[in-house]
């Protein structure tokens, strides 16, 4: 940034510099030939002006025309070697920019050598666009890290697209598979897709008079699904929410799962955070949404329980905390309502000068003349419940810094300390 910096305020004065030295060579230009004009009209018989004057001015000329020339030279050769500084910086900035972007770069099953047969895998439904042989057509992709780029591992899915769409109930349209995913421990995308179509093969083609009960007796032993007839225990199935007591895996079928993939691990930590109003979803492309219904925020998770990067979180865990944690601070949180309209005169002292503040009936509301995200003077309303929560937490005129901490409180004291930027 500073030799950038350095290299237009140089350019900046060697283009100043170019230009004098060309007004230099102009003037010397005028001076030398008007000079010359008048020594050979004293030749003439004609005397202007003394011939002593005639040669300075004309020695004048040509001193100008010689310095200009050498000043523009220079100046030529200046911008040429800034020029070629600041596209060497601007191609060390696209380097940096390309290094730290997540970029997506796709290899063929057939080519990347599967040697760990250990790990875990994560597997994603996609469709390829604009490729001269895929294009337009599903694929699975085996997703990982490697270094700070994401590799996809693929392979085409051919046939298996109806029975993809029957498990994933997508009521026969292929674009609603794309995103959909599912985890195996093999390493190779086509192994892995016929393993996961195995192990719900009992229960394809049975959907239509079974219903969603169905979902519950995949993997199971004792499922029959014959005759309309789920197995001898529960004939119609288990219609419970919980797991099913009875459920067993099929011998040398059972399945590695992430930690929180399985439908009946969610229940179980819902069971604990739901009494304090949060919620968790499971989601078909591999994440977990956890929904705070009290404050209307939202946190995303990998299956793995892993925060994702651009989810919002909390501070107060730490920047690495995972799905555990998150359900137990949501296990034992007290929610206290307190009402922020009795204190409003106090909030109309702090933001006199700053910003409005005004009660309506839905709640509290602050008006001000910036907008931090275009960086103009605009006006702004934010919206707050009579208890400080905001109601829509995440409005891109959210103030970056106030991003995983926004309620009424933070928001007035980064007014406060922002009142140099607020215009009332």
């Amino acid at each position: 940034m500073l030799n950038k910096f350095c290299g237009q305020a140089f350019k900046t004065v060697n283009a100043a510099l170019g230009f004098i030295s060309l007004t230099a060579i102009a003037i010397g230009a005028v001076s030398t030939f008007s000079g010359l004009g008048l020594r050979l009209i004293a030749r003439g018989g004609i005397s202007i002006i003394p011939e002593e004057r005639t040669e300075s001015l004309t020695n004048l000329g040509m001193g100008l025309c010689m310095c200009g020339g050498v000043g523009f030279a220079g100046a030529v050769v200046a911008a040429a070697g800034a020029a070629s500084l600041l596209d060497a910086d601007d191609k060390v900035q696209e380097e940096e920019s390309q290094t730290s972007d997540n970029r997506v770069v796709f290899r063929t099953s057939d080519s990347v050598q599967q040697n760990n047969i250990d790990s875990l895998y994560l597997y994603q439904v996609m469709r390829i666009e604009g490729h001269r042989a895929l294009n337009g057509r599903l694929i699975v992709g085996r997703i990982e890290d490697e270094l700070t780029r994401k590799v996809v591992i693929y392979d085409t899915l051919n046939h298996h697209v109806d029975s993809l769409m029957e498990i994933f109930d997508t009521d026969c349209d292929e674009d609603k598979l794309v995103g959909k995913a599912f985890s195996s421990t093999l390493p190779n995308p086509w192994d892995a897709i016929r393993d996961f179509i195995d192990y719900h093969r009992p229960q394809l083609g049975k959907k239509d008079w079974l219903g969603n009960c169905i979902e519950k007796c995949t993997g199971c032993r004792n499922f029959h699904g014959e005759n309309s007839v789920v197995c001898g225990i529960f004939p119609y199935g288990w219609q419970e929410d919980c797991t099913c007591p009875d459920w067993q895996p099929v011998q040398n079928k059972q399945r590695i799962c992430f930690s929180y993939e399985r439908e009946e691990v969610i229940e179980r930590l819902n069971q604990d955070i739901e009494p304090n109003k949060a919620v968790i979803q499971k989601n078909d492309d591999g994440t977990l949404t956890l929904w705070d219904n009290h404050t209307l925020r939202r946190f995303h998770f990998t299956w793995a329980g892993i925060l994702l990067d651009d989810s919002d979180r909390l501070l107060e865990l730490g920047t690495h905390a995972r799905l555990l944690s998150y359900c137990q601070y949501f296990a034992v949180r007290a929610v206290v309502e307190f009402d922020y309209s009795t204190k409003i005169d106090e909030f109309v002292k702090l933001l006199k000068g700053i910003a409005t503040i005004e009660i309506e009936d839905e709640g509290i509301n602050i008006r001000t003349n910036y907008c931090p995200r275009l960086n103009i003077n605009i006006t702004r309303t934010y919206r707050f419940r009579f208890d400080g929560i905001p109601l829509y937490p995440y409005e891109s005129i959210v103030p970056v810094e106030l991003k995983h901490n926004y309620n009424l409180v933070t928001f007035i004291e980064w007014l406060k300390a922002n009142k140099s930027k607020i215009r009332r």
